[in-house]
């Protein structure tokens, strides 16, 4: 359960990070490169974007969650639902902050 609440606050950290470093580029007059996060960007501005960056991040925390209470329950094939989606949020946590990097690489080549 560590892991969960560990991996889902780093999860949360890179996608305000994410949102931040998008919005500052797109001030300098870049342009989104993600087309979900433009058309997000264009409907509901940064606001929408971070809306739906935490709405998936709330669900990928109630899979580990509910996959760790059915381990404590004593249900085996959770351990394999809990580790897949332990290992999901933590490649889109280290993806997250490459993507934050190369915008701050965009912000200071502009």
């Amino acid at each position: 359960m560590r892991q969960t609440v560990t991996w889902t606050s780093l999860l949360v950290a890179a996608q305000a990070m994410d949102v931040v470093t998008t919005a500052v580029d797109n001030a300098r007059g870049t342009a989104e490169s993600m087309a979900v996060s433009a058309h997000l960007m264009n409907q509901g501005g940064l606001a929408l974007l971070f809306g739906a960056k935490l709405l998936l991040t709330a669900a990928a925390a109630m899979a580990l969650g509910l996959a760790a209470l059915r381990i404590k329950q004593g249900v085996i094939a959770s351990r394999i639902t809990f580790r897949f989606a332990l290992m999901a949020v933590q490649v889109a946590t280290i993806g997250l902050v490459w993507v934050s990097l190369s915008n701050v690489a965009l912000l200071s080549s502009v």
